[in-house]
């Protein structure tokens, strides 16, 4: 379960590092369809890992997309209670201010993994056990794919940027 707190944190830090382009800050619709992208990308590759057929699809994707917007909204939760105790606020915070922002921010924590491990046997209602097997590997591939990517992004200096069109014909 840690492992999909990991994956969903990675999914937010993905979002938030290619929503980030050269210029001024990307609006608000931006990184709704850089999200949006993502989430597709997220979804054919489940699909293809899977390998759901039509029943089996037409009964898990809404069980999952259930379970996925519980685990979006959980998250939020445990990053608003981060947000009240990181930086600079916490010196100026009492200790026991900061021990139950800190507090807040473990229990949060907890609830967002739990999410998990609640819909597991809703998963395994649906699907067959080496299904909700291949589900959870292909959470953990799909994490590591957005890891590797934001590891190749951000690796980039920040003066190369995507290739242009005029690099391209050069070469």
């Amino acid at each position: 379960m840690k492992k999909f707190f990991a994956f969903s944190l990675c999914l937010f830090a993905a979002v938030a590092l290619f929503a980030q382009p050269q210029g001024p800050k990307p609006d608000e619709n931006q990184r709704k369809r850089d999200f949006e992208r993502i989430q597709a990308e997220k979804i054919a590759f489940i699909t293809q890992e899977l390998d759901l057929t039509p029943e089996e699809a037409q009964v898990f994707w809404p069980v999952y997309n259930q379970c996925w917007k519980e685990v979006l909204a959980s998250h939020k939760k445990m990053m608003d209670a981060f947000g009240e105790f990181r930086g600079k606020k916490t010196d100026e915070l009492s200790e026991k201010e900061v021990e139950a922002k800190l507090d807040a921010y473990i229990q949060a924590s907890k609830a967002s993994n739990q999410v998990m491990v609640d819909w597991y046997p809703k998963f395994k209602k649906v699907l067959p056990i080496r299904k909700v097997a291949k589900l959870y590997q292909a959470e953990e591939a799909f994490q590591q794919r957005m890891i590797n990517n934001l590891r190749k992004h951000s690796q980039q200096k920040p003066s190369q940027g995507p290739p242009t069109r005029e690099g391209r014909d050069r070469k």
